[in-house]
């Protein structure tokens, strides 16, 4: 799928609280683009601060297409290997998703905000058609 570009974003949990990262200025789960070959832990693994992460499971796979390439979007639940060595901010769930909900891109805030207010469960496929639209989702999402 090399015509595809593959990201990745994490739920990384300490407790009640949730590691969010700056992304310029809006705040994010840590993760990023994933370049050819790079594991995609690697990538949750060092904006988050931790030596490694373990996949504890699939959250949701958002599918979107912008400036005439395909991405693919993968968020996962993981558990931090080893010290937290700093970096982004610890915040309870509710201000998480409160932070998150403020994010200005779609494939990236939706299936984060739903995940974590649930009215999404695990495994969810995101599908947006048209950026500018609704996503078509599956299972369903309940409405905010």
């Amino acid at each position: 799928m090399a015509d595809v570009q593959v990201a990745v974003g994490a739920v990384v949990r300490r407790g009640k609280d949730i590691l969010l990262v700056r992304d310029g200025d809006d705040w994010a789960l840590p993760g990023g683009a994933v370049a050819d070959g790079e594991p995609l832990l690697d990538r949750v693994a060092a904006e988050a601060g931790y030596a490694g992460v373990i996949a504890e499971r699939l959250l949701w796979v958002a599918r979107y297409r912008a400036g005439g390439r395909r991405y693919e979007m993968i968020g996962f639940e993981v558990t931090g290997v080893g010290p937290h060595r700093g970096g982004g901010e610890w915040v309870e769930v509710g201000e998480a998703a409160r932070r998150l909900a403020a994010m200005w891109f779609a494939p990236i805030r939706e299936p984060a905000v739903a995940y974590l207010t649930g009215r999404a469960r695990v495994a969810t496929l995101w599908s947006w058609p048209d950026l500018g639209g609704e996503p078509d989702t599956v299972p369903s999402v309940s409405a905010a």
